[in-house]
């Protein structure tokens, strides 16, 4: 499994920041729908998803994707479907011209699945998949409007730091079950691992330059949960 996630991971980082993710927009427009599942052989069923995109062709995404989880899985093969829409509404109306449970056996015998939610962005995001740094936020009500703004802070302090390519991308879960409920889903992405590791570098050394709006947001929401997304578009619509 570790040379598994090995290759994949060298697969991932190379296509990631392929030609049809530059200069992305950021917006909080769209949606997405998510599939959380256990794939035992994560390239069997990555290149399945290439080579047949029925799927994704059947609900309308106009771009379809897969994460890994990379460290903090919870079960092996820990992976996630993604699919973009331009709208909730669209991506409500897709999960209901899709079900996974028949898919037919060339993608059912090659996962597990554990559970679906459509994510909303509540800040602005764009679509570039790449290493993602993935943090389950616990924010009160009166606290979000504060927290966004300290997602949006940290942002920027971490480009001005010198990392032009860093984002974050805050979501909430509709539909995601009493796992979600008061959710912030944060994800923060680079490049590549060596690019994460170099902000965590900085910030224990002390010179980070972000430590502050680091400190703020932590101060407005209570991670419960923290792992790591190697994140890859396979599918770019009609």
């Amino acid at each position: 499994m570790k040379t598994l996630i090995l290759v994949i991971f060298a697969t991932f980082t190379a296509s990631a920041y392929s030609d049809h993710h530059e200069s992305a927009p950021m917006s909080t427009d769209g949606a997405f729908t998510t599939l959380q599942v256990a794939a035992p052989d994560i390239a069997k069923y990555r290149q399945t998803l290439i080579d047949n995109p029925s799927a994704f062709k059947a609900t309308g995404t106009t771009a379809a994707g897969i994460c890994v989880t990379n460290s903090g899985q919870d079960y092996v093969g820990q992976m996630m479907v993604w699919s973009a829409f331009p709208n909730v509404a669209t991506a409500l109306a897709a999960s209901t011209k899709y079900n996974p449970q028949q898919a037919p056996e060339s993608y059912s015998s090659l996962r597990e699945i554990k559970y679906g939610v459509t994510w909303k962005p509540i800040t602005p995001f764009r679509l570039e998949p790449g290493y993602e740094r993935v943090q389950r936020i616990k924010v009160s009500s009166e606290n979000m409007s504060a927290f966004l703004e300290a997602v949006n802070d940290l942002e920027k302090a971490i480009i001005k730091a010198g990392h032009p390519n860093f984002y974050n991308g805050a979501f909430v879960l509709i539909g995601g079950g009493e796992r979600d409920v008061g959710t912030v889903i944060l994800r923060s992405i680079v490049r590549d691992g060596n690019a994460m590791g170099l902000l965590f570098d900085e910030y224990f050394a002390g010179d980070a330059g972000w430590e502050d709006e680091w400190a703020k947001m932590l101060s407005l929401g209570e991670i419960v949960s923290d792992n790591m997304e190697v994140c890859e578009q396979l599918y770019f619509g009609d």
